[in-house]
């Protein structure tokens, strides 16, 4: 599809560990214009490309366990307004898969941030569908995958979530979760403590606590993609997981990710089916 290319804005966040870009090409943003071209500085990518913004940001062998529906306990991460998808099992330890909170926002589309050329294509209706299909999947497994940590090995993640993706796109999906990137592609894949310490760092596994503390949602911008046919949701997150300290740094316990992340999806076979074609993710993961 192809996306052009440039700066992106920098991250502030004091004490940068380890910016990572995973880019492809979800279309142009109907609002860049006139982008020179410049190399993106990051780890393996699926695509050479990023589209430019001038906004600012904001181990083992378990079978894949789906991630149930349970009610939200009274834990730090339901005090900070995260939601919870389920439990989910791992290697680690069991702990709470988080969602945007069902009040979040993010979830109810401003009609300023849609291009008017999706209503030609799509109703009202699925252009929300969509858009709350790319929202939930950039949360609940862009950000807080059992991947992110190790919990999972990439087989066991694509074997219970890779029907998601559109089989146009599964070859690249599928490589960029094992290309040896500490991000891999469609999800993010390893902690800034676990790079920098190894095993020393990690994230704190309970049955009735999520990895989250803290997650704030800005939607960017809805558009359709470079192939007439894909719903584009743009947001930009900033989040934190608290962590386990170790031997590296005493005090850091806690990570904080200020993420910029795209999904493109079209229609499916079934109604309500919503398959992953793109996605663009930049990631800065800091020490708290």
């Amino acid at each position: 599809m192809g996306i052009s290319a440039g700066p992106r804005p920098a991250f502030t966040a004091a004490g940068l560990a380890l910016l990572v870009a995973v880019l492809a090409g979800c279309g142009t943003d109907p609002a860049d214009t006139g982008i020179s071209r410049s190399t993106a500085s990051s780890s393996p990518s699926p695509s050479p490309a990023v589209k430019s913004t001038e906004k600012a940001s904001a181990k083992a062998k378990p079978s894949p366990a789906t991630a149930t529906k349970s009610p939200a306990p009274a834990s730090s991460a339901s005090q900070r307004g995260l939601g919870v998808k389920g439990n989910l099992e791992t290697a680690h330890g069991t702990y709470l898969q988080v969602s945007p909170a069902e009040d979040d926002p993010a979830w109810t589309l401003d009609p300023a941030l849609v291009e008017p050329k999706l209503l030609s294509l799509y109703s009202q209706a699925q252009i929300e569908e969509a858009h709350r299909n790319n929202l939930a999947f950039m949360v609940e497994e862009g950000l807080d995958s059992p991947l992110n940590g190790g919990a999972w090995t990439p087989d066991q993640w694509w074997a219970a979530k890779g029907q998601r993706i559109a089989p146009e796109l599964q070859g690249m999906a599928r490589q960029s979760l094992s290309d040896g990137s500490p991000f891999g592609g469609v999800v993010m894949q390893s902690t800034f403590h676990q790079e920098r310490y190894g095993d020393s760092y990690r994230y704190i596994y309970e049955r009735d606590r999520s990895r989250f503390t803290k997650l704030d949602i800005e939607v960017l911008e809805v558009w359709l993609a470079d192939d007439n046919k894909s719903i584009v949701t743009e947001i930009s997150a900033n989040a934190e997981m608290e962590v386990a300290p170790g031997a590296g740094e005493p005090g850091t316990n806690t990570q904080v990710i200020e993420a910029s992340m795209t999904l493109c999806s079209r229609p499916g076979e079934t109604a309500g089916e919503w398959l992953i074609t793109d996605w663009r993710n930049l990631f800065q993961v800091t020490a708290g």
